[in-house]
């Protein structure tokens, strides 16, 4: 029985509990060393004993060693990995170097982590106990906190043991328990039970006093005083910090073991896995033996079975830093020499380098590109910053720490990118390694700071490398322009690019892409519609012809200049997908924003929701707030369609006060958008005018354009038709710069709205509707209930209704209840009366439950939906059975009949 934790053994339990009845459960427990919580961490696997318990624990020497923790914890499972899908285990088993096969989609082995853990707990419940959290690799917490996130239905729970003050570990959504020192009365009982009657009351007092209620230290203090000291016969001076004063007595315990003893514990203390077998290779490098460990364990301070386990983390810390260097030395050289893994090797010797050493800096190096191949970033950045240390040439040195910078900020760690990055720059002259600095920077400030500087820093160095790297001065070129389209000076930016494009060698095919480009982007803003057509068109053939992911995203841009909404999002889907075969977290998460203006253009609101919400973890996680920001306002977007008043103007008015700040146009325009179109469906043409005011109705991006028919439905609502005809002007002056039906749509629909009596409106209602059917549901819907508007003032009340009816049955699919509201009083005034609404609609399923509807309605098995949604079969099989409880169904096959009633909006009409 633990002294004074009865509240947290009862946390304890109820998880433990949970995770047998498939719900399953996961606590963070914190706090100093000693206060406890390894203590915790025996207590639930000793009450999980009807449970398979799987452990690892991180340790500060190790964390470079990619997927290590992983390792540990998921080793007594390995045969079960062949049970995983294909590319999953394939995955796992190169992440933890049991196949010579690279990682090609890094999230492929935390989704193949999820479904080890899930195929675990097919033959009984699961605990994993995760001690010092702090020290796993980052690849390891990477993978654990994604899984442990997507946990729902699982017979599995997860204790994760993390040190304050140290490295930080976070799992969001998963609660915290923050322990503390003991209470005083509690303190007396803990200590006491390890005294002699004899003890010197103010000894105890003392005691007390220097321990803070650290259970740790109550415990092993009294350990590290003499007889005459307890009984005060003695004095005890200076009592030290606990931390430092825990350790000591280990530390002091160690030391009174035989010297071969010691010898062999600073090996096991010093390798990543302790397993024996590895430890007594080791040790007989040495002239030692595994007999020699006997007098530890009889100590207390291991335990002996397939590896060697510490019983404290602290007394493996006290094992190795009471070492001496020779000690540490042989340890790590003995290692080196019995291992297998190349990565492991490497780095048990640059732990004991002392002085550079080019040899040993290029097998860091190569370690380090293996770890990259794992999809270990942040490993490999160690492995490259390490290897920079240790390079004799000043020249290799500042590649190293470059190809440091990319790997941390390809792990999601701009900061320690950005100061590798400054590392670097002292020892940098290759052109091609400034520009990589020079994109980190640029990247960095698009991601977290302003657009502008991103364009500068992009165009600065297209300007530096104009001569010695033309194709990738050109590709530079290019970028700043992107760059420049979350802000407000694209055409300077635009202007810029020309010139550097004017004084660089274009005749290669990067070039020639770039000159297109920047060609049409010059005559769409110089109201030159056609060319700009042709430009466009002409760069996307180009693109086809290359084969790395730029010009590809770069098409995907011109998609949204264009309308081409489905071209964009065939694009963007395809380089989200490379990006995470590469593992490039952080060049990846800015993919999310555009992928989802996609998706959204082409009426598929439900990937959108899925596409913001992963975006947002990663942006948060990251601390990329102009990506965050930006998916914020598309997620505002989407609550002005739903009718969601609330949250619309919640999210709105977030993303306007960063947006505002750091000139993010795009984002603050598409908030205004999502506000104007709330105010339409509320029945506000004058607030929303306010709001579209405010937009820019410029060509590059057309965003405001796009507005047009808004424009036009509120200027009308308040009788200012100059208004509306000036919109609808601008408006058709740039359509041929599109191909896309829907926008000549769009273009039918606005002039029969602004047609007035004439005999032409029902053919032009007739002509969009036309131009409309293979368009997103939302621009259909709008059209009909324009149309049966138009046709109920003309007192052509039947035909109204028909229109009427299909724009309100679409509206209501499409969960848009403002506009379903609109079209429903619309056919009131006809005269018809208000029908029941039918409940089985999209409204009522969860993002996740439709979307696992969706694919299931397709035909997809549950293990097919789980590795598409980053979720475990079970999962699926948790979620389904709710959908099948709202939706009235009963079987797969009833859910597919259902799928073109139900789960309408993807383009559905």
């Amino acid at each position: 029985m633990l002294v004074g934790r009865a509240a947290e053994m009862d946390a304890l339990d109820q998880l433990l509990d949970n995770a047998r009845a498939e719900r399953s459960a996961a606590l963070v427990v914190r706090g100093e060393p000693g206060i406890g919580k390894s203590a915790l961490l025996a207590y639930a696997a000793a009450r999980a004993r009807d449970m398979r318990v799987l452990r690892c624990a991180g340790v500060e020497a190790e964390y470079e060693l990619p997927f290590a923790g992983m390792h540990q914890l998921v080793r007594p499972c390995l045969h079960l990995v062949e049970r995983l899908p294909g590319p999953q285990s394939a995955a796992v088993r190169s992440a933890l170097g049991l196949s010579d096969g690279g990682v090609d989609d890094r999230f492929l082995v935390c989704l193949g982590l999820l479904s080890l853990l899930a195929e675990a707990c097919e033959d009984a419940p699961v605990l994993c106990c995760v001690d010092d959290a702090q020290w796993l690799d980052a690849p390891s917490a990477e993978a654990l906190s994604f899984a442990v996130r997507r946990f729902e239905a699982e017979r599995i729970a997860v204790v994760i043991a993390v040190r304050s003050g140290e490295s930080p570990f976070e799992v969001p959504g998963v609660p915290d328990l923050e322990l503390s020192g003991l209470a005083e009365p509690d303190a007396s009982r803990l200590l006491t039970s390890r005294l002699a009657q004899d003890a010197a009351p103010e000894v105890v007092e003392g005691l007390l006093a220097d321990a803070h209620g650290n259970p740790l230290a109550l415990l092993e203090l009294p350990a590290a005083l003499s007889t005459a000291q307890l009984q005060g016969a003695q004095p005890i001076l200076g009592p030290p910090p606990v931390r430092p004063a825990v350790e000591d007595a280990f530390r002091a315990r160690v030391s009174a073991l035989p010297d071969r003893t010691r010898r062999v514990l600073v090996i096991a203390a010093a390798d990543e896995r302790a397993e024996l077998p590895t430890i007594r290779d080791a040790a007989e490098r040495l002239g030692l033996a595994e007999s020699d460990l006997a007098a530890a364990e009889v100590d207390g301070l291991i335990r002996l079975g397939d590896s060697v386990t510490f019983r404290h983390p602290l007394v493996r810390s006290a094992v190795y830093r009471a070492a001496n260097r020779d000690d540490r030395r042989a340890a790590h050289e003995a290692l080196a020499a019995v291992v297998a893994d190349q990565v492991t090797c490497a780095w048990h010797r640059a732990l004991i380098a002392e002085r550079a050493d080019e040899g040993l800096a290029g097998e860091l190096e190569a370690a380090g590109v293996l770890a990259l191949a794992r999809g270990a970033q942040a490993s490999a950045s160690g492995a490259f910053e390490r290897a920079a240390e240790l390079s004799v040439d000043p020249l290799r040195r500042g590649h190293r720490l470059t190809l440091a910078a990319q790997s941390a900020f390809d792990a999601g760690r701009p900061d320690a990118a950005l100061a590798l990055g400054e590392r670097a720059r002292g020892f940098v002259s290759d052109p091609l390694d400034e520009v990589a600095l020079v994109m980190l920077r640029a990247g960095d400030a698009g991601r977290r700071g302003s657009p502008a500087e991103s364009q500068r820093l992009l165009a600065a160095a297209a300007r530096e490398v104009a001569v010695a790297a033309p194709e990738r001065a050109s590709e530079l070129a290019l970028w700043s322009v992107m760059a420049a389209l979350g802000g407000r000076r694209i055409e300077t930016a635009v202007a810029d690019a020309g010139q550097i494009l004017a004084q660089v060698d274009t005749s290669g095919r990067e070039g020639r892409f770039a000159t297109t480009v920047v060609r049409g982007l010059s005559a769409a803003l110089a109201g030159n519609a056609a060319e700009a057509s042709s430009m466009y068109s002409q760069a996307e053939q180009q693109a086809a012809g290359f084969t790395d992911g730029t010009p590809q995203i770069l098409t995907a841009f011109l998609g949204t200049f264009t309308g081409d909404f489905v071209s964009c999002r065939t694009v963007m889907e395809r380089s989200v997908a490379t990006a995470r075969r590469n593992g490039s977290l952080s060049s990846g998460v800015g993919m999310f924003p555009l992928l989802a203006i996609a998706q959204l253009g082409d009426g598929r609101l439900t990937e959108a929701v899925a596409t913001i919400a992963e975006g947002l973890d990663i942006a948060g996680r990251l601390g990329f707030a102009n990506d965050e920001t930006g998916l914020l306002a598309l997620q505002a977007r989407i609550a002005a369609r739903k009718g969601d008043e609330r949250s619309c103007r919640e999210l709105a008015d977030a993303t306007l006060r960063r947006s505002l700040a750091v000139e993010l146009n795009w984002a603050t325009e598409y908030a205004r958008l999502a506000l104007a179109e709330l105010e339409l469906g509320l029945g506000n043409p004058q607030a929303a005018l306010e709001q579209l005011d405010q937009v820019d109705p410029g060509p590059v991006p057309p965003i405001g354009l796009l507005a047009t028919p808004d424009i036009i439905d509120a200027a009308v609502r308040i009788g200012d038709e100059g208004r509306a005809r000036l919109a609808l002007d601008r408006f058709v002056d740039w359509a041929p710069v599109s191909s896309a039906r829907w926008v000549q749509g769009l273009v039918a629909r606005c002039r029969a709205v602004l047609s007035g009596p004439s005999g032409e409106t029902e053919a032009l209602f007739d002509a969009a509707i036309r131009d409309h059917l293979d368009a997103p549901a939302q621009e259909l819907a709008r059209t009909r209930l324009s149309y049966g508007e138009w046709l109920r003032r003309e007192r052509r009340k039947s035909d109204a209704r028909v229109q009427l009816n299909a724009a309100r049955d679409a509206f209501e699919g499409l969960g848009a209840r403002l506009w379903a509201a609109r079209a429903q009083a619309e056919l009131d005034a006809t005269g018809e009366k208000a029908r029941k609404r039918d409940v089985t609609t999209l409204e009522e399923l969860t993002p996740q439950e439709l979307r696992i509807a969706q694919l299931v309605a397709d035909g997809a098995s549950n293990r097919d939906v789980a590795a598409q949604l980053y979720v475990s079969p079970k999962t699926v099989e948790y979620h389904l059975r709710k959908i099948f409880h709202k939706l009235r169904v009963s079987s797969r096959v009833e859910l597919a009949r259902a799928a073109p009633r139900t789960l309408v909006g993807e383009g559905a009409n």
